[in-house]
């Protein structure tokens, strides 16, 4: 009687193993050459975005400001609805019906807590829609976090809006202290270097309410509370000066694309700096950048160009290359 050909049950496990082997070889490099394509996109999302702040940059002589203050306490004649530099930015970032549908005169939400400085006359929800348009142009695809959230702080506190990974340069302003505008010291909350003033508020006052949004007190390029910053200020060097880098949208409360206070970061605490536990509501350790890149993040410098840069920077050459005038003397290969 003729046998029948088969595997042994050791052969079978041998030809299993041999799968397993080359499997685990395998998806790495698959993982690999995802992230290196998430990675591409990333970048490519920072160029455009550096491209249409140079291009807003050439038609009005200055880069875009936030516009944190209400109207009711503003300059005459200018409409100031807490507008974050992006929004400014949006015709050139081939947006222009959204920034058609901006009421520039309401607020992005209706909530009064924490005693803002707004009057309940120009809260409301008329810019609802805009505030949840989800731009993909401002998400990095690293970034898993939710599209639309409703972690969100000031008028739109429990209110859902749309986030952005990518937020603008503050600079090295203090998160948690108030030194006097341009001093550095050493923050009593962070124990870090950073400088004054707080997120680059240079405030005036007369009557205790904030009445316009200050002077050159950013370091940076863009911050919550600033006035225009032209490309004749950036006295540091274009190419070693940051304009806007990622930041996990999931990570911080403060990440609505729409509004001034939640689309900026500082370099006051370390690139790639994450609580432990993890706590959404602590901004004095959350406004600042990170990524989801393994090992650093991308950041678009005021040239225009795209760099990546390592989490293991050393920090003072990192808040260096936050700073547009303080004369510092950085070079390329430090990075």
């Amino acid at each position: 009687m003729q046998r029948r050909k088969g595997f042994t049950l050791i052969e079978l496990l041998v030809v299993i193993a041999i799968i397993a082997v080359l499997i685990s070889l395998l998806l790495p490099a698959v993982q690999s050459a995802r992230e290196a394509a998430r990675r591409a996109q990333c970048v490519n999302n920072l160029k455009q975005l550096a491209l249409a702040a140079h291009n807003y940059h050439d038609a009005s002589g200055k880069f875009p400001a936030s516009l944190y203050l209400h109207p009711v306490f503003g300059p005459p004649g200018l409409a100031w609805n807490n507008s974050s530099w992006l929004v400014l930015m949006l015709p050139q970032m081939e947006q222009s019906p959204v920034s058609n549908a901006v009421n520039f005169s309401i607020m992005w939400g209706d909530q009064l807590g924490g005693g803002w400085r707004w009057s309940k006359v120009y809260m409301g929800q008329q810019n609802s829609t805009v505030r949840m348009t989800i731009l993909k142009t401002l998400i990095c695809p690293s970034d898993d976090s939710p599209d639309i959230d409703n972690t969100n702080a000031d008028e739109i506190i429990g209110q859902s809006a749309a986030g952005t990974s990518y937020v603008g340069n503050l600079g090295d302003n203090c998160l948690a202290c108030a030194p006097a505008a341009g001093v550095v010291t050493i923050c009593s909350d962070t124990g870090r270097l950073c400088r004054g003033p707080q997120l680059g508020h240079n405030r005036t006052s007369t009557t205790g309410q904030d009445i316009d949004n200050g002077g050159m007190a950013g370091s940076g390029i863009f911050w919550a509370w600033g006035a225009n910053v032209g490309m004749n200020m950036i006295s540091d060097g274009t190419s070693n000066t940051l304009m806007m880098g990622e930041q996990i949208r999931k990570v911080t409360r403060w990440n609505s694309w729409v509004q001034a206070n939640q689309s900026v970061g500082s370099t006051a605490i370390p690139l790639n700096y994450k609580l432990n536990p993890a706590n959404v509501e602590n901004w004095t350790r959350q406004y600042s950048f990170r990524s989801n890149h393994p090992g650093g993040g991308n950041f678009a410098m005021c040239d225009g160009s795209v760099k990546f840069i390592k989490e293991t920077i050393n920090f003072p050459l990192y808040q260096a290359l936050s700073t547009r005038a303080q004369a510092e003397i950085v070079s390329a290969d430090a990075y």
